[in-house]
């Protein structure tokens, strides 16, 4: 059945009642046609109504699975570990281990992608250049000019972090996750295709918030008093992640690094140290237009207390 945007948009307009029975309606589809299905627990505030709505409306105790990458934030950590039925997976790869033989987490994770693809000359990469796909047909994943320097540069770049660290330990998982198809067009696209349940043979994946938006999570947080985690108290937080990923960071006017340098300092040192052919990722980052909080000219938060 093919999606339109139309539709999207009109199942976004949904008030916060319609959007809760259409989440529970698609959980309970995809627990219907899979076997051991699992919550995708991040800790993020997304992930936590994931988790209330579930196990309030469906009635079970839904077990969940959290990913520790050793790249969250320990007050992440802390508040996951306060939840019942909730298995705690470590990646086999180590992040220091991926960047030296892959490449920094910069840009974006569809731009590192190509860059690395074209840097290690895999095939058919070129039509990230020209636009034009083997078959002749256009393509929209473009990688901008400004970026090409990367292409060249010493140091490499790579969307690989997010594989191993993060879609690796679940691949093989039935997961229900908080994914949104407003937070890119990639996910967009996905809906267009499967909806929001998608089913394979190795594993099947439910995105029930899939029309659901930000101000509807804030919404429903409000609604039903959910507890998220005590970082969200800083209001420069607006997203949890890995707390170290470069993914935008060069399009954002106040560093997401910037609260880590202050609650967990030796964090920031090491991170900032990790090398990827002899540069380091300050160096990369700063390549990319990332002034540092430790840095001069970095424009401070005004608003901090």
């Amino acid at each position: 059945m093919k999606r339109t945007i139309k539709e999207l948009r009109q199942l976004q307009s949904m008030s916060m009642e319609q959007k809760i029975d259409h989440a529970v309606g698609t959980v309970e589809k995809f627990c219907n046609e899979v076997e051991n299905p699992v919550i995708s627990f991040s800790g993020g505030k997304d992930s936590t109504v994931l988790l209330h709505l579930t196990r309030k409306f469906m009635k079970i105790d839904m077990p969940a699975v959290f990913v520790n990458t050793g790249n969250e934030y320990p007050d992440i950590v802390k508040f996951v570990k306060g939840f019942d039925n909730v298995q705690i997976l470590k990646p086999k790869y180590r992040i220091k281990g991926i960047i030296e033989k892959y490449g920094f987490p910069l840009i974006s994770k569809e731009y590192s992608k190509m860059i690395y693809e074209l840097k290690n000359g895999t095939k058919h990469s070129e039509r990230y250049l020209t636009g034009v796909q083997q078959d002749g047909r256009k393509t929209t994943f473009i990688l901008p000019v400004k970026y090409r320097f990367l292409i060249t540069d010493k140091f490499g770049c790579s969307d690989k972090c997010c594989k191993f660290l993060k879609k690796t330990p679940v691949a093989k998982l039935n997961s229900i996750t908080g994914e949104m198809t407003e937070e890119s067009i990639i996910r967009q696209t996905a809906w267009l295709k499967t909806g929001c349940n998608s089913f394979g043979e190795r594993h099947s994946k439910s995105k029930p918030f899939s029309v659901w938006t930000q101000a509807d999570i804030y919404q429903y947080i409000r609604k039903f008093n959910v507890r998220i985690c005590d970082i969200y108290n800083d209001y420069r937080i607006q997203r949890t992640g890995c707390m170290f990923c470069g993914f935008g960071a060069h399009l954002e006017s106040l560093s997401r690094f910037e609260i880590v340098m202050e609650k967990y300092p030796a964090v920031y040192e090491y991170f900032l140290r990790l090398e990827n052919n002899g540069v380091t990722y300050c160096e990369a980052l700063n390549k990319c237009g990332v002034i540092l909080p430790h840095q001069r000219g970095y424009q401070r938060n005004i608003f901090s207390k």
